[in-house]
C-alpha cells in the first residue's frame, strides 16, 4: 500500500479529550515498537489520533496522561493505557476481528505470541538490539540519550545481548526455511500474523529498508549501522526475502514518522 505520510500530531492537550484510539509515536524517528503498531491499526482499519513522543526529551505532558514517557502507547476511551506490546495486538483485535493477526486455534496462538515475545519483548531482539546501539553511541549522543540509558542499562562488555541477538536471528532465520518447506511465507501457519509485522518492523537494524518503503533520519541509520558488525554472521537473506514481501504487502509505504 502506498501513498502514507507522517502521522498528523495532535496537542495531547487536545488528544486526551478525544474518544476513541489515541496513540504516541516517537517523531521523526521509525521506531521498530512504533511501526509494528502503527501497522496493525492501519491493516485493520482502525482509526487513530496521532499525539507525539520525543526521544530523549522529558515528556512530561505525555507522562502525566499515559504515566509513560516513551512510546508507543495507546489510549483507548477511558481506558487504562497499553502499553505493552502484547496489549496493542490484542487490543486492536477486539476492536476489529478481522483481518486477523492472531491465529484462531491456540497451538498458532501460542506460537505467534512466542515470536513476538523474542521480537519485542523483554530481553528479546529489540531489547538486545537497544543495548548494542547505546553501547556504541558516542559521548555527546550518550549525554542526550542519558534518560534511554538509564532505563534500559549500557552493556558496551557484556557478551550477553550480542549472544542474544545472534540467537534470535538464527531461530527466526531456520523457521522461515521450515515454513518455506511448506510453501509458507509467513512465520506461523499460512497466513500473515501480528509476528511477520513485528519481525518486518525490528528488520531495519540489521539491513535498512530502502527509502522508499521506510524513511530514516541519519542519526538512525548510523545507529543502525553499528549492529551488523557485531553478529556472529549476516543474517539469513530469507529473512529479508519475508521483510521486504510483507512491507509492500501489507505496511502503507513510505513508513514515515
Amino acid at each position: 500500500m502506498t501513498g502514507n505520510k507522517a502521522p498528523d500530531y495532535v496537542p495531547i492537550e487536545e488528544a486526551r479529550h478525544k474518544p476513541g484510539v489515541r496513540i504516541a509515536f516517537t517523531a521523526g524517528v521509525p521506531g521498530p515498537w512504533g511501526i509494528a503498531a502503527r501497522a496493525i491499526l492501519d491493516l485493520k482499519g482502525i482509526d487513530y489520533v496521532a499525539v507525539a513522543q520525543q526521544a530523549g526529551a522529558p515528556n512530561e505532558a505525555l507522562k502525566a496522561w499515559t504515566g509513560q514517557a516513551s512510546a508507543p502507547v495507546i489510549m483507548y476511551n477511558d481506558d487504562r493505557p497499553r502499553v505493552l506490546w502484547s496489549e496493542k495486538i490484542v487490543l486492536a483485535e477486539q476492536l476489529k476481528p478481522e483481518p486477523r493477526l492472531i491465529p484462531e486455534d491456540e497451538d498458532g496462538r501460542m506460537e505467534m505470541f512466542g515470536l513476538c515475545h523474542e521480537i519485542g519483548g523483554d530481553d528479546g531482539l529489540g531489547w538486545n538490539v537497544r543495548l548494542l546501539m547505546t553501547s556504541a553511541l558516542s559521548a555527546a549522543q550518550q549525554q542526550q540519550f542519558r534518560s534511554l540509558q538509564a532505563r534500559y542499562g549500557s552493556h558496551a562488555d557484556d557478551a550477553h545481548p550480542r549472544r542474544r541477538v545472534n540467537q534470535i536471528l538464527e531461530a527466526l532465520g531456520r523457521r522461515l526455511e521450515s515454513q518455506a518447506a511448506r510453501s509458507s511465507r509467513f512465520l506461523v501457519g499460512n497466513s500473515l500474523t501480528a509476528a511477520d509485522i513485528y519481525w518486518a518492523a525490528f528488520s531495519n537494524a540489521f539491513r535498512p529498508m530502502p527509502r522508499e518503503l521506510c524513511e530514516m533520519p541519519d542519526f538512525y541509520v548510523a545507529l543502525c549501522a553499528a549492529i551488523p558488525s557485531q553478529l556472529d554472521k549476516a543474517p539469513a537473506e530469507i529473512l529479508f526475502d519475508h521483510r521486504d514481501h510483507v512491507v509492500r504487502t501489507y505496511f502503507r509505504t513510505p513508513i514515515a514518522f
